[in-house]
């Protein structure tokens, strides 16, 4: 096993450990018994994001339904394509290509194994509270952050506006976006999802100004009322050139893997191309985990409840 395993970037969150039944389980479906093609661990990836804890952990489930040896591992944003390639890791659910300009290559140069469309659609914007356009006019127009800067300025960043992001290792090119947008603010990087959203909700509970990185398909944006920040479109050339003078790429959150995880695990494989999450049932399972109290396991036992039919087709 690579030494990345050991690092500490990576370590292992959950583990689920099958095989009490000789390796083989009926599935509730009624299907006929199933033997897993190898009992070595298929590891999944979990980033430090709830969503992620949910979707890595769902995939987990479903694998460990058709008797698979599978660890959940949680690993920062950045080494993950390491991990994949290497072997350390078989499958990631999330690829979030919109903060990761860096993966396509890598998987166009036959890296990692693109597994298809998750069924996420991604988004990540600037976005401030809607009560704070009265405070600065002209908004959600960029440029009226200009004259705006000392509304978002805190005792850590001076005369400057602050810009508070999520954590470093998740990417972004914040520092670069904001100069060469000649906006007169500080990038402020949360150490956590968990602190971004609670800064985000203080502010809005105080009515106090805040601009933030928030995203979709997350439950923040609909439980805080806000609007996001027009930047200039996103074009290939403005990531080609390094200016990152506009806005983030939007669009598919993919599915990776290992190069040898189908040969290896073929039926675990064909669940992971099967599986897919949209942002409406995504969301809801997050407000459930985030907001309701549940936990991961009891948000993934109400989503097998509701959708019995699709996940047991997808395990034949």
């Amino acid at each position: 096993m690579s030494k990345l395993l050991h690092s500490t970037a990576l370590r292992r969150t959950f583990s689920t450990l099958v095989g009490a039944m000789a390796g083989a389980v009926m599935l509730a479906s009624g299907a006929s018994a199933f033997s897993p093609e190898s009992t070595d661990p298929i590891r999944i990836a979990q980033h430090d994001w709830a969503g992620s804890e949910f979707s890595s952990h769902l995939l987990a489930r479903l694998l460990g339904e058709l008797g698979y040896n599978v660890e959940v591992v949680t690993i920062d944003s950045s080494s993950v394509y390491t991990a994949l390639e290497n072997g350390d890791l078989a499958f990631q659910v999330e690829a979030w290509s919109s903060n990761h300009p860096e993966m396509p290559p890598l998987i166009k140069a036959g890296k990692m194994t693109d597994v298809g469309e998750s069924g996420l659609q991604g988004m990540d914007r600037y976005w401030y509270p809607d009560y704070v356009k009265d405070m600065c006019p002209g908004l959600p127009d960029y440029k009226a952050l200009s004259g705006c800067a000392k509304l978002f300025a805190t005792a850590e960043t001076g005369e400057k506006g602050r810009l508070l992001v999520y954590p470093e290792s998740w990417g972004g090119h914040d520092e670069e976006r904001l100069a060469n947008l000649g906006l007169n603010f500080e990038v402020v990087h949360a150490g956590s999802e968990a602190a971004l959203l609670a800064e985000v909700k203080s502010a809005v509970q105080r009515k106090a100004p805040i601009l933030a990185w928030l995203y979709e398909p997350h439950w923040a944006p609909v439980q805080f009322k806000g609007q996001y920040v027009t930047l200039p479109p996103y074009t290939e050339e403005c990531y080609a050139t390094k200016s990152y003078a506009c806005e983030r790429p939007h669009g598919r959150i993919y599915k990776l893997a290992w190069n040898d995880a189908k040969a290896k695990w073929p039926q675990a494989f064909k669940v992971f191309e099967a599986f897919k999450l949209d942002n409406k049932e995504y969301g809801e399972s997050l407000i459930d985990i985030s907001l309701n109290g549940k936990s991961v396991s009891e948000a993934i036992d109400i989503w097998m409840e509701k959708n019995k039919d699709r996940w047991t087709a997808w395990l034949q």
